[in-house]
């Protein structure tokens, strides 16, 4: 499981790709449009991209500046990158947060998507899901320092 988000980018790039298709082939030679698969199919996209950005934490693949880098001893190194992953995970836990908060309203308002009827509060939840999920895997890189271990050749064995 150390690897789970890759299997779900994988799998919502294939449920997208998938869905484009039947759009086009909807319209194209049925001359019938699916309105459900464009409304999905925006879900599903938003959910890969968080989705990627929890795959990015653990390998460190996300944007930084690393000019700093290069004036730090090895040593303190380490504690500066630890530093800007908890500053990092403390504002990724602060919009997990209000996300829920904007969740649980869409929830109680009993808001619907417009084609699929779907609550809309399910919809609003990727994003203290994944926010939430960015924090465990940052809170695990930061173990991994600490252990020694290098965090991206951890994301990169074979689960």
């Amino acid at each position: 499981m150390k690897n789970i988000e890759k299997y779900i980018v994988v799998s919502l790039f294939a449920a997208l790709v998938l869905l484009c298709f039947l759009q086009i082939i909807f319209r194209s030679v049925l001359n019938l449009s699916l309105s459900w698969t464009e409304e999905l199919g925006r879900y599903v996209f938003i959910l890969l991209v968080y989705m990627a950005a929890c795959a990015a934490v653990l390998k460190d693949a996300h944007v930084k500046v690393e000019i700093i880098d290069s004036f730090v001893s090895e040593k303190n190194r380490k504690h500066l990158e630890t530093a800007m992953d908890l500053v990092f995970c403390a504002f990724m836990a602060l919009i997990g947060y209000y996300g829920m908060l904007i969740s649980i309203d869409a929830f109680e308002l009993e808001l619907l998507s417009p084609a699929m009827q779907v609550p809309m509060g399910i919809v609003y939840a990727i994003i203290p899901v994944s926010f939430f999920l960015m924090c465990i895997r940052l809170i695990q890189k930061v173990s991994l320092r600490y252990k020694k271990v290098d965090p991206v050749a951890v994301s990169e064995e074979k689960s």
